[in-house]
């Protein structure tokens, strides 16, 4: 699947997920800062391997106004035949226009991607295939490499109730090293609970 194909899927999911979201009134409920929780699964991607990741994670956040949160998450990425990915991240996200039950967001931070291949044969990135070269005596060994990350990308927030949402995003995640990167694209769905009530306006038929 090329990256542009892959774009183009994410951004239909979020469309229709946004779709979808909009149809039911809610009632309104005045904000108050809270922190959240989320689970995640769904499927990255990157020039090597050619198919895609099964990724899965959690995340903890916290709402510091209706529209601006940041977020701590890490995530798991099997990507087959020996080889591993393990993300950690601290982002912000920053609501667009839109209403507050069913609101897109765009988000960015910083983080940590744990490259790890445990088969002498495993297929390997250039981006670490390089490194390993370097160094001989990795040659024929399991190897590991953990590296900065710069992460951007977008989603929507379609909150079902005031506490439980669902939230498809997707997200660039630049693993770096010497003036060197790395691209891993991730789209995953998120379930999520605000432990404090979220306004949720309803619609106007």
């Amino acid at each position: 699947m090329t990256r542009k194909c892959w774009w183009s899927g994410a951004f239909m999911v979020l469309v229709v997920t946004a779709t979808a979201a909009a149809q039911t009134p809610r009632p309104t409920v005045m904000f108050r800062n809270g922190s959240t929780v989320n689970l995640f699964a769904g499927a990255a991607t990157a020039p090597t391997p050619s198919r895609p990741a099964a990724i899965g994670g959690g995340a903890v956040g916290w709402d510091l106004t209706p529209r601006f949160a940041i977020e701590g998450s890490g995530e798991w990425m099997e990507w087959g035949s020996g080889s591993h990915g393990f993300a950690a991240a601290m982002t912000a996200q920053a609501g667009l226009a839109g209403g507050r039950d069913l609101m897109p967001f765009v988000t960015g931070g910083i983080g940590l991607y744990h490259a790890s291949f445990d088969r002498p044969g495993a297929r390997m990135p250039d981006f670490y295939n390089r490194r390993m070269m370097m160094n001989s005596s990795r040659v024929g060994t399991t190897a590991g490499f953990t590296d900065p990350t710069v992460v951007f990308g977008g989603g929507v927030n379609a909150f079902l109730n005031r506490h439980w949402a669902i939230r498809p995003d997707v997200r660039e995640i630049v693993v770096l090293r010497n003036s060197r990167s790395h691209f891993v694209t991730a789209l995953a769905v998120h379930v999520a609970y605000h432990f404090e009530d979220h306004p949720v306006t309803p619609k106007v038929r």
